[in-house]
């Protein structure tokens, strides 16, 4: 399974800008050549031709590249400035007013519920100041008339606030469902190809611990698969914990993989070294049970030349060293074993 097909969000808003750009950017220009030609509004109508070519370059670089954030604000408030600007400059009967009703979709659609909520208040308060100062349309000062208005952009705004909580709540928890182990809590080998692929930039000073919990069968033989199960939970915590700032995945059974930043090949060891030994004196208390385990750990630091796979066989020949050489040992490349 592919990580961008589970980055829902990002390619709903690209696809929503991209086609923001070019519908609004032919709509623009056609507006611009009528108010420069027949409604004599050449502020507006040059505003609108600057916001044309600006459509047009945002569709070919979404083309091109993935989206940027700031593309995203930069649309909301452009498409705001020029409607506000529209309203303020038109004659009510021209209903230029009614666009404001599209705007809290596109909000929240392009920048999620925070920013949904602020820019969807601000544009009621300015366009409803706005139009509430206009004369010369005597209906449009009428109650009902401003009553359909308010309720219709109240209703839109709502529809708009609950589809993108849900939309991202679930998009949220179809994620962690792809990308957790639903045992351990710990991330997979999708999460962890994720992490390695796109999230990590700097890899100059990264170890990778690969780790093997010594005879866990015998665990699951003797004690059963849920006394397992549950030490494999604990265990797993214990290794958030001992690690602090690196990152955990469960890649196999009882095998773990663990990414980490050091400033030095010794300092490397000795995070090794503790883990080891606080899982050797950790006793696992499973319902009045106690597990007594131990691990193995296979370290490797990471070269410019070694990719995920590279890098994982070269940590899994130090584990096999440090099973076949005794086990609850670790072993690295860089020293033959680690004394303890």
């Amino acid at each position: 399974m592919d990580i961008t097909a589970l980055n829902s969000t990002k390619t709903l808003r690209r696809n929503v800008l991209r086609w923001m750009c070019l519908c609004f950017g032919i709509l623009s220009l056609g507006f611009a050549v009528l108010n420069l030609t027949v409604n004599n509004f050449q502020l507006l109508g040059y505003i609108e031709v600057c916001f044309s070519i600006y459509c047009a370059h945002t569709f070919i670089s979404l083309i091109r590249h993935p989206m940027k954030y700031g593309q995203a604000v930069s649309m909301c408030a452009l498409i705001s400035l020029i409607v506000i600007l529209a309203t303020s400059l038109a004659t009510p009967r021209n209903g230029v007013f009614v666009w404001s009703l599209s705007l809290p979709i596109l909000y929240y659609l392009l920048l999620g519920k925070k920013y949904g909520v602020i820019l969807s208040a601000s544009l009621l308060i300015i366009q409803g100041t706005i139009i509430s100062s206009m004369s010369g349309l005597p209906l449009f000062k009428t109650f009902n008339l401003s009553l359909n208005l308010m309720c219709t952009y109240l209703s839109i705004w709502a529809v708009s606030h609950v589809f993108e909580g849900s939309r991202s709540h679930f998009s949220k928890r179809l994620k962690s469902l792809a990308l957790l182990d639903p045992l351990t809590g710990a991330g997979n080998r999708l999460s962890m190809n994720h992490f390695f692929e796109i999230e990590l930039q700097d890899k100059s000073q990264l170890y990778l611990f690969l780790l093997d919990l010594d005879f866990f069968k015998q665990v699951n033989d003797k004690h059963g698969h849920g006394v397992g199960d549950r030490v494999l939970i604990e265990v797993a915590t214990l290794l958030r914990v001992s690690l602090g700032r690196g990152y955990v995945f469960r890649v196999g059974g009882e095998e773990f993989a663990l990414f980490c930043s050091f400033e030095s090949e010794q300092q490397a060891l000795d995070a090794a070294e503790g883990i080891r030994a606080h899982i050797e004196k950790t006793c696992f208390d499973i319902d009045g049970l106690v597990i007594n385990i131990t691990t193995s750990i296979g370290v490797v630091r990471f070269k410019n030349t070694n990719t995920l796979e590279d890098f994982v066989n070269q940590a899994d020949k130090q584990l096999y060293k440090a099973k076949q050489f005794g086990r609850n040992k670790v072993y690295c490349k860089f020293k033959k074993e680690y004394e303890h």
